[in-house]
């Protein structure tokens, strides 16, 4: 039976709640490995692997769910913070499914940021790694917040009152021995705040998402129905899991009985890759379009364009046929990638359509999703029977969208609703109020359908750029074109007055390690992009051409899913035109 046969849908059932789903992976999966923990032998280079089943996975997370009741706390809110690792998932697992709400962190927040969030979310339960131990120890020793338990996931802290999460597995198991079940046996309301994400906004004070069991269990399933994984899959956990798409990703992951592991940083992906053997990646637009650019260098390097060429040929010509060779064709580049890559899915922000199109030619699937952490977060998604160059694919099976007052091109708002939808903004009525309406949820981007049902993203409604003549412009359309240069390593679009016009400026950060290996100077580097940029400017109407830009070495200011701070970084982009004498 060809994949393309098969009837995902009849495959999977949509969970009542993550406590549910966990249940059913630990008696389908057994003593398969969920979880690849890498353990570094100290005062050495020697590294151990210790393999979590999907049943310990399980067990571990109620006794340690059993251990927290025995202690007195129920119905709160619990934060995690630290490194992607299993026990930072083994603590929020357990928070969401009995103890109270699960309110993940981003360990990269400043000190007063991560008290904030500690404060507006009313957590008094904290779980932290040894890399964060010296800054939360520090706001715990403070009192500026209401935390009070706190519980170590990768080290013994010398504080008596701070038990590592091992000690309190071992104490749940013991109480679970002796007949304890509570936690086990306590209800979940599936439609109730069980997961409290701060978002990574770009403009503002990041809000906090209301998420229940319904909303990420209705996105599984959905993610279920289309994505065809196999059950010997290698999962890298590259994404940050505080963040509603990794964390998403890894959940499909375990329903599907994969084994997963953990990037050790970004200089260490090929490393990995191969370690592991990885066959399956999330990612973000950036990495993707790195690791193209860099297969692209390679064949350039050794000459092997024309041979490249050929090959994709002779591939296209066995797709009639309907014999797919390009993994064989192009083994030596999937070889550079681990040797087993079989599939990237993309998120977070959109792909530039060449590189995902050029990664698919080389036999790695790579699909373009789209959703927000507000809809838990998947909208809409390619897979392996839907793709479309440029696209995020189509609309997951268990969600409803319209596109609010079109314009002659049909663009405009995307509105939608489904059991993914969020309850709303903690403790902000009147921002709920602003997005949900009438059972729909205002997703803040412009997009359009084409005739066959997929989904295109234009941009974020409040990033377009309106010309005197009324005509829209929008800067990741741009943006995409001029990223994919070699030597670029990403671009913003801004505008600026002169004589009571509005005119296109773009700031060009470029790749310093192209600049080094090529050994060009500045100038002749300006001469090289203002060319590139000519043949860009005559594909678009004259309303989008861009008339000014500058070469900076500075990198946009982003979230920690690597969206630029628009708002933020146009202050520092003034700062530098000011300081080069550019304006």
């Amino acid at each position: 039976m060809k994949v393309k046969d098969i009837d995902l849908a009849a495959r999977f059932f949509e969970f009542s709640d993550l406590r549910e789903m966990l249940r059913y992976s630990a008696k389908k999966y057994g003593e398969k490995t969920a979880f690849v923990t890498k353990i570094k032998e100290k005062g050495t280079k020697a590294v151990s692997y210790h393999n979590t089943s999907y049943e310990e996975l399980y067990d571990e997370m109620i006794a340690l769910g059993t251990a927290l009741y025995d202690r007195g706390y129920k119905d709160r809110r619990v934060a995690i913070i630290g490194e992607n690792s299993y026990k930072w998932c083994l603590a929020y697992f357990t928070a969401a499914n009995g103890v109270g709400v699960t309110v993940p962190l981003d360990k990269a927040l400043e000190r007063e940021e991560i008290v904030s969030c500690l404060n507006r979310s009313n957590s008094t339960i904290i779980f932290y790694d040894k890399k964060m131990a010296k800054l939360i120890e520090d706001i715990i020793e403070s009192g500026e917040t209401n935390l009070e338990f706190a519980v170590t996931l990768d080290f013994k802290s010398e504080n008596l009152d701070r038990p590592s999460i091992d000690e309190m597995i071992a104490d749940g198991k013991q109480l679970i021995a002796s007949g304890n079940k509570e936690f086990e046996n306590c209800k979940i309301d599936r439609e109730a705040m069980s997961f409290l994400l701060f978002t990574s906004g770009t403009t503002q004070q990041s809000k906090a998402v209301m998420l229940s069991h319904k909303n990420f269990m209705s996105c599984i399933y959905g993610m279920c129905c289309e994505e065809f994984f196999y059950v010997d899959d290698v999962n890298l956990q590259l994404l940050p899991l505080h963040h509603c798409y990794g964390m998403l990703g890894l959940l499909t992951f375990l329903v599907q009985g994969m084994k997963n592991t953990f990037c050790d940083g970004l200089k260490y992906i090929n490393k990995n890759l191969k370690e592991y053997k990885v066959t399956v990646m999330m990612s973000v637009p950036l990495l993707l379009e790195n690791i193209y650019k860099k297969i692209n260098k390679a064949i350039a390097s050794q000459g092997q364009e024309k041979k490249i060429a050929f090959a994709l040929k002779l591939c296209k010509m066995s797709d009639k046929v309907g014999v797919d060779i390009r993994r064989k064709m192009f083994k030596p580049i999937i070889d550079q990638l681990g040797g087993h890559l079989r599939f990237f899915i993309n998120g977070a922000a959109p792909i530039d359509p060449v590189v995902a199109q050029g990664l698919n030619d080389f036999g790695i699937l790579t699909v373009n999703g789209y959703g927000l952490t507000e809809t838990a977060p998947t909208i809409a998604s390619e897979s392996y029977r839907h793709l479309k160059a440029g696209s995020v694919g189509k609309l997951m099976p268990n969600v409803e969208a319209k596109i609010m007052n079109p314009n002659d091109e049909g663009i405009g708002e995307l509105v939608v609703r489904g059991d993914n939808v969020m309850i709303g903004y903690y403790d902000d009525d009147a921002a709920t109020n602003e997005v949900l309406i009438d059972g729909w949820f205002h997703t803040g981007d412009l997009a359009y359908f084409d005739e066959e049902g997929y989904l295109f993203i234009t941009g974020r409604k409040k990033n377009v750029i309106v010309m005197k003549n009324g005509k829209n412009v929008f800067p990741e359309e741009i943006e995409n074109l001029v990223n994919i240069l070699p030597y670029v390593s990403e671009s913003m679009l801004f505008t600026r007055h002169k004589h009571n016009d509005i005119v296109l400026w773009l700031k060009v950060v470029y790749d310093s390690a192209y600049f080094k290996e090529h050994s060009i100077t500045l100038e002749e580097l300006e001469q090289k992009f203002q060319k590139d940029l000519d043949g860009i400017n005559d594909t678009m109407p004259a309303v989008k051409r861009v008339h000014r830009y500058f070469l900076s070495d500075r990198p946009t200011i982003k979230t920690t899913t690597q969206k630029t701070k628009r708002n933020v970084e146009i202050e520092e982009i003034n700062k530098e035109l000011k300081e080069r004498g550019l304006e």
